[in-house]
């Protein structure tokens, strides 16, 4: 019997307090779209000093598939990645910044 796909989405943040909820919610409804599963969504805390822990934490109560790392302070955005790549469990693996920006909208340079 084959197992089913899974993908892990993997999110370095740092103080990203605003835009957390809106983060988990659009990357959720991405996953629940995806065949296979379960998939996971691992966010790893970079230290933050605002109350993105707290949310993090409540959103993995709320659902299993939402798991959280806090790093002990901030080492930076590559060690973050490190991080993340050592907790991932899905048979692929998508690294994204969790800032809801999107560098292709920006205006081109003349």
């Amino acid at each position: 019997m084959t197992q089913a796909f899974r993908v892990s989405v993997a999110v370095p943040i740092h103080n990203e307090m605003s835009v957390l909820p809106e983060l988990l919610s659009r990357t959720m409804s991405v996953l629940d779209k995806i065949p296979g599963g379960p998939h996971e969504l691992l966010i790893v805390d970079d230290g933050s000093t605002d109350d993105t822990v707290r949310i993090l934490e409540e959103a993995a109560e709320r659902d299993s598939r939402i798991v959280g790392v806090s790093l002990s302070r901030n080492f930076g955005h590559q060690a973050a990645l490190s991080a993340a790549l050592n907790h991932v469990s899905g048979d692929v693996t998508v690294l994204m910044d969790g800032d809801l920006q999107d560098p292709r909208k920006r205006s081109p340079i003349h």
